[in-house]
């Protein structure tokens, strides 16, 4: 299962790839946040949201396991959070978007996130 987040790194900026997997984690969870606010049918939003949760949740187990604080979360989810909000209704059609849903999807194989089928496609 690993093998999947080895695949997503490649497309992914140095930035997030130095960082601690545990900080991806919340990164993917606070981009599903966003989306969550940017989709209004169901059951897609209840599924994004939960997704986000999940990620979150995560986030805060792998810390620990790196021996990391989890508090720190809070931090590195609300400065993505704010950086996809920023980027208002068009977030969803740029390529960094794309990079990123790729990533969020290789951390949830690869570390067994149970997410919705419909998030891993």
């Amino acid at each position: 299962m690993k093998r999947y987040v080895v695949l997503a790194l490649a497309v992914l900026p140095m930035s997030a790839q130095a960082q601690p997997v545990s900080w991806g984690m919340a990164q993917c969870g606070a981009m599903m946040g966003v989306m969550e606010r940017h989709v209004t049918q169901q059951p897609q939003k209840a599924i994004l949201a939960d997704a986000g949760h999940r990620m979150l949740v995560a986030a805060r187990a792998q810390s620990r396991a790196e021996g990391r604080d989890p508090a720190e979360l809070d931090q590195v989810h609300a400065a993505k959070r704010d950086a996809w909000q920023a980027m208002g209704g068009t977030f969803a059609f740029k390529q960094e978007f794309r990079d990123w849903i790729q990533y969020c999807r290789s951390l949830a194989l690869s570390y067994d996130i149970a997410l919705d089928q419909s998030m891993l496609r």
